[in-house]
């Protein structure tokens, strides 16, 4: 069960068409990342970790990057099958963690890609690269406990305000287990416990639904929820609000062995041996290309 209090989340599966409307969080730079307070190493376990608890399966982890495969819905199954040569693998997709330390935080950028493999051995890639792709893994992000980018904005999608879970009776609906206070689910006068069937005319059975609904909603000044109390059926009139712009950035963290001198700045000690052998088996293991390998070789022996 997650739960979820900003907004609502987004499916953890990246194959979803219908939320590659806009994107939600805009990073400053554009890109896909967060940071997390706490060093690569542990930064590393506990991704990995979680891609396992959101149902993903982890294929390698290293100090400096996680690759996760992650489920396709049915229906992307199909079509990306369709597209693909003949006598090929069902299609795959993946993500890609690469870790950074930065003041003894940790500063995460992900990529993802779709693969597929021949008959005679050749292996075909395609970059992930849409809005979905993106809503998909800043969502995980905030669900593992991480913290955007100071700049980020959210333009696209209304404030909801409240934390759910799924539930199938008495009806397909989200139910609310907490409310923000003064939030705008708050303010129109939903509680805890009360089922959501509808945001904005958007249908809310389950969690891939809810971006969808939240940017519907951030095109009105106000929007409709339809929701279930008592078995009762109800509506109600939520103005619309955003959630603003990240305006902090994660402080530097201290080792405590260096506190006393004063160092704001961890060091994760790792030689570039070690880093040439785990991106060798990366290569190996299909997970980067040789070029990506020959880069990244160049970095290490370039510091």
């Amino acid at each position: 069960m997650y739960k979820w209090t900003i907004i609502a989340a987004a499916s953890f599966a990246v194959a979803t068409p219908a939320l590659a409307d806009e994107p939600y969080a805009v990073t400053p730079s554009g890109g896909t990342e967060a940071y997390y307070a706490m060093g690569v190493t542990e930064t590393s376990d506990m991704l990995a970790n979680h891609c396992l608890d959101f149902g993903w399966q982890m294929q390698s982890s290293t100090d400096t990057v996680v690759v996760c495969e992650v489920p396709m819905s049915l229906g992307s199954t199909l079509l990306s099958a369709l597209a693909a040569p003949r006598y090929s693998t069902p299609p795959k997709e993946f993500i890609r963690f690469n870790l950074a330390g930065v003041q003894g935080n940790t500063r995460v950028q992900a990529s993802g890609w779709r693969e597929t493999q021949t008959a005679f051995g050749q292996t075909q890639q395609t970059d992930l690269a849409s809005d979905n792709y993106h809503n998909t893994v800043m969502t995980f992000f905030e669900g593992s406990g991480g913290v955007y980018p100071q700049g980020t904005m959210f333009p696209n999608h209304a404030l909801g305000g409240f934390g759910y879970e799924v539930v199938e009776r008495p009806a397909k609906a989200l139910k609310l287990t907490e409310l923000t206070e003064g939030g705008a689910f708050d303010q129109a006068g939903l509680q805890p416990g009360d089922l959501v069937l509808k945001i904005a005319g958007e249908r809310t059975k389950d969690t891939t639904d809810i971006l969808d609904a939240l940017h519907k909603a951030a095109k009105y000044p106000t929007y409709q929820v339809q929701f279930l109390r008592d078995g009762q059926k109800q509506e109600v009139d939520v103005e619309r609000v955003y959630r603003p712009t990240i305006d902090q950035r994660l402080e530097p963290r201290m080792a405590e062995s260096d506190e006393a001198m004063g160092s704001t700045t961890i060091v994760e000690a790792t030689s570039i041996a070690d880093e040439l052998a785990k991106f060798a088996k990366l290569r190996d293991d299909g997970i980067i290309t040789d070029a990506e390998f020959e880069a990244q070789k160049a970095k290490l022996l370039d510091q």
